[in-house]
């Protein structure tokens, strides 16, 4: 019954109509693109950062030197009808690395009232990983805590994505989803250090899903009694399709995942026509907004009634 569900939804057409726009940066600033927003509730405002690049990716792929240049990201606030309000280019980046470093993929969440951010933390002839760092929006820094670490557990390498899970008093670190599914929790803030809480295998979706790594996109929101993120995989002509995931409120064990995707690339603007990369999922009221690079050059949003995000077909997933 899942197998023939999942033939019927490759073929199903798109179930949410999102109202997408671009973000009202300063595209002409940086010729190597402003993307991959994310965006966080934080002190009565939605904050978001967004990476700023001077060359594109084929320049940097080209020369590997332009990629440790003076690293740029804009911090800016949005209204309520979510445009920009205010957009400040002169961030700084404090207790970072004295060898030459570069940072991506940020990830806003909000920990007992602090701003905080996941990001890969790259440094000249090391790999180091996914690294967090603290958000002051009124003195405009990003200061680096640590590169994160998981108590007797082994980082493979450079790993993306990682997305952090905040209670009112506890912090856990979704480290992967699929295959195998690693929940940590914070063992020291200063250091931070997390210890691993369980690693499951998760079996294959149901939903046509290649039997690859699956990466995550977003940092968790609670609706109802029940966690939901993005996930997402990119499928052989490069597209990006971002699926739901419902997790247990509780265990924060991954339960269902969408028949089909819930958004996707393939009609991007910019230098990749397949890349929308989504980096936040937000609540707010009846709505449902979506942060995402669009095409490795310009940053935007996306929102859908919520009562259509969660009336998505799902099946169940199986450890």
């Amino acid at each position: 019954m899942l197998a023939s569900a999942a033939a019927n939804a490759d073929a199903a057409p798109p179930m949410i109509a999102y109202d997408r726009q671009r973000l009202g940066l300063d595209y002409d600033r940086f010729p190597g693109g402003i993307f991959n927003p994310s965006l966080a509730q934080h002190a009565d405002a939605v904050w978001g950062i967004a990476r700023c690049e001077p060359h594109d990716q084929a320049a940097r792929n080209a020369d590997k030197s332009l990629n440790f240049l003076p690293i740029q990201a804009v911090l800016f606030r949005l209204d309520d009808s979510l445009a920009v309000v205010e957009a400040h280019y002169d961030v700084r980046f404090e207790n970072f690395p004295n060898l030459p470093w570069r940072t991506e993929d940020y990830r806003l969440f909000v920990f007992q009232n602090q701003l905080y951010c996941t990001h890969i933390l790259w440094v000249q002839g090391y790999n180091i990983g996914m690294a967090l760092s603290r958000v002051d929006v009124a003195a405009r820094t990003i200061s680096l805590i640590r590169p994160i670490t998981i108590e007797g557990f082994e980082i493979q390498g450079i790993e993306k994505n990682w997305v952090m899970i905040p209670r009112a008093d506890s912090l856990y670190c979704l480290y992967s989803f699929y295959p195998e599914t690693t929940l940590a929790s914070l063992a020291d803030l200063e250091t931070a250090c997390f210890r691993l809480v369980n690693k499951t295998k998760l079996q294959p979706p149901a939903n046509g899903l290649a039997d690859k790594m699956i990466s995550l996109s977003t940092v968790p929101q609670r609706i109802g009694e029940a966690r939901y993120l993005l996930v997402h995989q990119k499928d052989d002509q490069m597209i990006y399709r971002d699926f739901l995931v419902r997790l247990n409120s509780e265990t924060l064990a991954p339960e269902a995942i969408s028949q089909t995707p819930v958004i996707t690339g393939g009609d991007c603007e910019g230098f990749w026509r397949g890349y929308l990369t989504v980096y936040s999922l937000l609540v707010q009221g009846n709505r449902a907004v979506v942060s995402y690079g669009e095409g490795d050059r310009f940053a935007g949003i996306a929102t859908a009634a919520l009562e259509d995000l969660l009336l998505v077909p799902m099946l169940p997933l199986h450890r």
